[in-house]
């Protein structure tokens, strides 16, 4: 039985593991040469929430009925609300730590607000208290200690997508700094079996700077003052790692992981206007301009899809008997899906060429499917282009976030590294699977494994290390 330590990066990319990207990260890269990594294979869709939570309950979207960062509370049009630590209903892995009574100390981890009582500390994750005033920490105590060490804790940057850069970096770096000195305060500090952070900050960057970083992107601009932004702050990055690797001394065993990765973004394809022009969606009026589109704006007795844009576009059948004015049978929601899926799959932008997109039933992707989940899955592009939800733009795509800068789609090869003192000897670059991290955790704090879960420990068969 090891105490572990996990570093969450979030939107790691794996080629950080590799030459020569690997000279920007060398404490990272060096967990892996110690260990085991190489990519990780996101959960679908391949975004934060669910992302984190999958990996540490080792539950897909669908068994966590979590689809995204806002999910339908009830069938009522536009009736979404945000994710929070009250929808997790599986134990990750720091509950199973408090049964046994044992402690963790969680700093960051994104869907624990409101803050989840633990066995130890936790500070809740990049979205904050649930209300101005409300507790972000377990014990509530906490707080005063947060602020004692770091003065104002930073949850996020905040408004990146419409920031100037320069105030992105300079947020970026301060929050980074603030995060990992609270961290190394607290398992200097505190007894804990479990010690997790979760830095947002690598996805800040990626979303703000990538077009400067990858000289792939549409948008590379050669010779920006931009260019080794993400370049410098992954050093920067790998400084604070190092740093708390130093803390927890050397007999801990390290995973550092991210939940995706990144890929340049190439544009967005304007999901609700292709609804649009195959007459499947329906406007009480043509908008002005590009608008969001929201339930006052559509004739619901003449529609029978609509979409949710973002880093994958959410479908939903107008079925009736389930939505207020559904106008779908219920026996005709295959032949629907069927419709959909061959005017998704597919779709010409004419001198831009052609996007070939998954298009996949929930039923496809998850062993069980909980709460209400969206009738169809679509990913654009092999993540290079997003769904656009607005309305009103008049064409298929476009070359824009609708919701703000974003120069990056999630990509679903995130990465981890292990290193596990006397429990695994130095292996070659594997991929490995999301949900395989917590049958990991399970087999390293000495916890019994769930039989039904479907990853596998990174340690299952492996030898034992010197």
């Amino acid at each position: 039985m090891s105490r572990v330590l996990v570093v969450g990066l979030d939107c790691m990319v794996p080629d950080v593991l590799r030459p020569p990207a690997d000279e920007l990260m060398p404490t990272v890269a060096g967990v892996a040469a110690r260990g085991v990594g190489g990519v990780l294979v996101s959960t679908l869709p391949p975004i934060t929430v669910p992302a984190w939570t999958s990996m540490l309950t080792g539950r897909d979207p669908g068994e966590l009925g979590v689809y995204g960062f806002r999910n339908r509370r009830s069938f009522a049009y536009g009736d979404l609300v945000q994710a929070n630590a009250t929808m997790v209903r599986a134990p990750r892995v720091w509950d199973r730590l408090t049964a046994a009574g044992r402690p963790s100390v969680v700093v960051g981890v994104p869907q624990t607000s409101p803050p989840p009582p633990i066995e130890g500390a936790l500070v809740s994750g990049f979205e904050g208290p649930v209300s101005a005033g409300a507790p972000f920490t377990h014990p509530a105590s906490l707080a005063d200690e947060v602020g004692s060490v770091v003065g104002e804790y930073l949850f996020d940057v905040p408004e990146f997508r419409s920031a100037a850069l320069t105030d992105v970096l300079s947020t970026v770096y301060e929050m980074t700094e603030r995060r990992f000195t609270l961290m190394r305060h607290l398992v200097t500090t505190r007894e804990w079996d479990l010690a997790m952070v979760h830095e947002i900050g690598p996805d800040r960057m990626h979303h703000c700077f990538w077009h400067f970083h990858d000289p792939r992107h549409p948008s590379h601009q050669e010779g920006s003052e931009h260019q080794n932004a993400i370049a410098d702050y992954y050093r920067f990055l790998d400084g604070q790692v190092a740093s708390l690797l130093e803390a927890v001394g050397p007999d801990c065993a390290v995973l550092i992981a991210s939940d995706h990765g990144a890929t340049a973004m190439h544009g967005g394809l304007c999901v609700n206007e292709i609804l649009r022009e195959a007459g499947l969606l329906v406007l009480r009026e043509d908008p002005v301009g590009p608008t969001p589109l929201t339930p006052d704006l559509v004739d619901w007795t003449r529609t029978r899809v609509w979409a949710e844009g973002g880093y994958y576009s959410r479908i939903f059948f107008n079925v009736a008997g389930r939505e207020p004015q559904g106008q779908v049978a219920r026996s005709d929601v295959p032949a629907l899906a069927d419709e959909v899926r061959a005017l998704l799959s597919v779709v010409d932008l004419g001198a831009e060429g052609v996007v070939h997109n998954e298009v996949r039933t929930p039923q496809e992707l998850y062993r069980r499917v909980r709460g209400i989940p969206p009738d169809l899955l679509v990913f654009f592009g092999e993540e290079k282009w997003r769904g656009i939800g607005s309305v009103g733009f008049g064409q298929s795509w476009i070359k824009a976030n609708d919701t703000g800068v974003d120069e990056a789609n999630h990509s679903r090869d995130g990465m981890y590294a292990l290193a596990a003192p006397g429990r695994l000897a130095p292996a070659e670059s594997r991929d490995a699977s999301i949900l395989d991290v917590t049958p990991t955790l399970l087999d390293l704090l000495g916890l019994e494994g769930e039989p039904d879960l479907q990853g596998t420990s990174f340690l299952a068969g492996r030898k034992t290390g010197p």
